[in-house]
């Protein structure tokens, strides 16, 4: 004897597996944001080490440019206040979606149980 599903429990499913997508999407663009920052500050501890008057280039795409080093400095310090800034509030984010997961997990399992279907 098969059990049917009410609608509005498929639409609570549809819900969390939408969401649930959406949350692993973020985890994975802050796993990127981390990547791209680890890797900023440590150009510019390297940077940091070399005279001012050292040459500096630049790699985009497959071409290398010398560049002014005060100003390569200023362009990776901004990359690495904004990848600070878009890290914390993605963040805030995850937590936020979290939160909301378990909640709906919370609701599917309650009116599952109204229904009498067992979840796996």
């Amino acid at each position: 004897m098969t059990q049917e599903i009410p609608p509005a429990l498929q639409q609570q499913f549809m819900r969390f597996d939408k969401m649930q997508h959406e949350h692993e999407t973020m985890q994975v663009m802050v796993q990127s944001m981390q990547s791209e920052l680890s890797e900023v500050r440590m150009t510019l501890e390297e940077l940091g080490k070399q005279a001012d008057d050292v040459e500096t280039y630049k790699v985009v795409g497959q071409v290398m440019f010398r560049v002014d080093k005060p100003k390569m400095r200023e362009e990776l310090e901004d990359r690495r206040q904004t990848l600070v800034m878009r890290l914390a509030a993605m963040s805030k984010k995850i937590e936020t979606q979290a939160e909301k997961l378990k909640e709906l997990a919370t609701k599917i399992q309650e009116e599952a149980g109204k229904h009498n279907i067992r979840l796996q």
